[in-house]
């Protein structure tokens, strides 16, 4: 994902009229120095982002702490606050890289699937491949949890949430429209209905000493999908392939 330095002074050989001309370009200087310390914090950035990603699920939100997260970048805590407000502030940026991974899984997801049962085997195969032991959703939940009293906390996490629930109920739309299914609730509240089951099904195989298998989850997933789409009234039933 990330991870550089570089030597800007004139080599033997080199052409010492450029050289000269670059060192006369103060300018040119200047921006250059600008950039390369933007390309360093930038890149620091992202690697915060991916050493907190392991962190956050090995230790849950509340448990996770910035010295840990800076310690397994090897940088300072002082890094970390350079670049990021809080702990909130850091778990949002590992959030929203999540966030893009997940929303092209299911945008190929969303390509392939010809009927509301392909749709919910697809759905819920991203999640096991992206959180397959649940620390992530279990990470989420405590973060929800410490964003009470947190109105800016609380309303970037539901932003989060809602960019996927709204990709995800136009793919249950678009089914339902072409297999002239009804739809009991509006299609992005059934998004949102359907995540939060996904993520209790993976919050049970995290702290349930006999945790449910893949292919039960799975199944348990499709059941509700088949369950909230049924033939429109007066119109003939579509066999799902």
């Amino acid at each position: 994902m990330i991870w550089g330095g570089g030597n800007d002074e004139p080599q033997p050989g080199s052409d010492l009229t450029s050289a000269y001309r670059w060192y006369l370009d103060t300018a040119g200087m200047r921006v250059d120095t600008r950039l390369t310390r933007e390309r360093r914090k930038a890149q620091t950035r992202e690697r915060l982002i991916a050493q907190a990603h392991p962190v956050f699920l090995r230790r849950g939100f509340h448990a996770a702490t910035l010295e840990e997260i800076a310690a397994e970048a090897g940088l300072t805590k002082g890094a970390v606050y350079s670049n990021f407000e809080s702990k909130a502030d850091l778990f949002m940026a590992v959030l929203d890289a999540r966030k893009r991974l997940r929303l092209d899984a299911f945008e190929r997801a969303r390509s392939s699937a010809a009927s509301m049962e392909d749709s919910a085997r697809a759905h819920v195969r991203v999640m096991l491949d992206d959180d397959p032991e649940g620390r992530w959703a279990s990470a989420l939940v405590e973060a929800w949890a410490a964003s009470e009293g947190d109105e800016v906390f609380r309303a970037r996490l539901a932003a989060a949430g809602e960019d996927i629930n709204r990709m995800v109920g136009e793919m249950i739309e678009e089914i339902a429209a072409r297999q002239d299914l009804e739809l009991p609730h509006p299609a992005e509240r059934l998004a949102r209905i359907g995540a939060a089951l996904a993520r209790g099904l993976l919050l049970q195989r995290l702290h349930d000493p006999r945790p449910l298998s893949n292919a039960e989850i799975e199944e348990a997933f499709v059941a509700f999908a088949r369950g909230i789409a049924q033939p429109r009234a007066g119109s003939p039933r579509k066999e799902e392939p």
